[in-house]
């Protein structure tokens, strides 16, 4: 604690600042009008200076004030040291603007290609100098790569409303769980669909680890029923296990989202053979969100993507 309070009694550059205004202005409220401070602030840096330096740098007589001898050798000192300070910003603002700026983000394919194509499209017709990188990975590799700080944004979806201290979440749309299977299956004639009408024919599943998978073995664990579940296969993505499922491999419940199911429309959903059927109040939905780091300045252009998806999914509320 005794080397902070140290750090902060040492000689800094808004203090030469102070003293170097000063001698260009008639007095400390000249001063502290040109460098936007209080008069009492100016005083105060002045006279910390005075303390670090043990001697007198200004002279008060009423409304005038005057450098001492040794105050006008700290300014002549003090100017180059501002006026480097100066140009390094002016030189920074300078030379960064050669330098691309850069927008990362990782999103599982399915939210890569219905939720995210408007907001892109509007993006980039707002910001044509951002260079965008789009990466397709499933939700948890998504969360993980933009907390290594690898990407700059993740759209991922997520069954709690929960993720880890580091990260801040906007809400974007929920994908219902849904009944996929050929459009002439026998299990669509049933009034109501529950964990025991599925687990009677073969199933479609995603991957262990991924949220479908883990919100249907949850489903099926309540239930009783994983011994006697007929898993014909696992597909790592939504985009395969909907192709397998149209194969007649099996049945599949999975999350999918709202805009996919409004293409799945006839003609469409004719075309694919594949029948959809909301089985929500059953499995509950996938929250998607847009994650982004805690504790680190947003860049404007990474903020103003981040407002744009948020803004498309208000809109087509």
């Amino acid at each position: 604690m005794g080397n902070k309070r140290h750090y902060f009694k040492e000689l800094r550059l808004q203090q030469l600042r102070a003293i170097v205004e000063l001698s260009r202005s008639n007095g400390f409220a000249g001063a502290a009008a040109a460098l936007k401070l209080t008069t009492p602030s100016v005083w105060q840096q002045v006279r910390s200076l005075e303390r670090e330096f043990g001697t007198s740098l200004v002279e008060v007589q009423g409304l005038q004030v005057t450098l001492t001898d040794r105050g006008r050798l700290l300014v002549d000192l003090a100017v180059p040291v501002v006026q480097g300070f100066d140009s390094i910003r002016e030189q920074f603002g300078e030379r960064s603007q050669a330098i691309p700026l850069r927008l990362r983000i990782a999103a599982p394919n399915s939210m890569l290609v219905n939720e995210l194509p408007e907001p892109i499209r509007h993006y980039r017709e707002q910001h044509p100098e951002v260079e965008l990188s789009l990466l397709d990975c499933p939700s948890n590799a998504a969360r993980q790569l933009l907390e290594e700080g690898k990407v700059d944004l993740a759209v991922i979806g997520q069954l709690e409303a929960s993720h880890p201290a580091s990260l801040a979440a906007d809400g974007v749309t929920s994908y219902p769980f849904t009944l996929v299977c050929p459009a002439n299956h026998p299990i669509l004639q049933a009034a109501r669909i529950r964990p025991q009408e599925l687990a009677r024919y073969p199933l479609v599943m995603q991957s262990p680890g991924t949220n479908s998978r883990q919100r249907i073995d949850e489903v099926f664990g309540k239930a009783g029923l994983h011994p006697n579940l007929h898993v014909a296969f696992t597909a790592s993505t939504k985009e395969l296990l909907l192709q397998y499922v149209q194969m007649l491999f099996g049945i599949s419940v999975v999350s999918i989202s709202p805009k996919y199911l409004a293409k799945s429309g006839k003609p469409y959903r004719s075309a694919q053979g594949l029948a959809f059927r909301d089985l929500s109040k059953v499995f509950g939905y996938e929250r998607i969100v847009i994650l982004r780091r805690k504790h680190r300045r947003e860049l404007p252009h990474v903020k103003a993507f981040r407002e744009a998806v948020i803004k498309h999914a208000v809109d087509k509320q």
